[in-house]
């Protein structure tokens, strides 16, 4: 069962990204070359600048460049941090109005097979009890938000 499991998780993650062992390596072979290439490209800007001007001019540029490069990268995580959190609100905010899970169509019928099988009398007081600790989980969680 937990294999199972494991095999639906591994091709939900397949499906959605189109993951597998091969394409990590070979993602991570080109993340090595795109390293070793930067630090080559780095060497000969270096090495370009030393010979138009001295060599610590050279590094001072270069180690402006890099800061360049930094500071718009710093930015440009700030925006997609910003705008994946208020995707986030909103995405809390309309699950937060949704409709019970309690009004799920797959829980429904569940729950209806339950009764069926196990029989009305015995599962219905069971309900009712995890309907009323749902409730109660629910009231104290918004009770906790209105504190904090």
């Amino acid at each position: 069962m937990l294999k199972g499991i494991v095999n639906d998780i591994t091709l939900s993650v397949q499906a959605r990204n189109g993951l597998s062992p091969a394409v990590i390596v070979w993602m991570s072979v080109i993340a090595v070359a795109a390293l070793a290439a930067v630090i080559f490209l780095c060497v000969a800007g270096y090495a370009w600048l030393s010979l138009r001007v001295d060599a610590v001019t050279a590094g001072l540029i270069m180690a402006g460049i890099f800061a360049v490069v930094a500071l718009i990268a710093a930015l440009i995580t700030a925006l997609i941090r910003r705008r994946i959190r208020e995707r986030a609100i909103l995405a809390r905010a309309a699950k937060a109005h949704s409709p019970s899970w309690l009004l799920d169509p797959r829980f429904l019928g569940v729950a209806v097979e339950a009764g069926r099988s196990i029989g009305w009398e015995r599962i219905l007081p069971v309900a009712v009890l995890g309907f009323v600790v749902a409730q109660w989980a629910r009231d104290s969680r918004t009770h906790d938000k209105r504190q904090t």
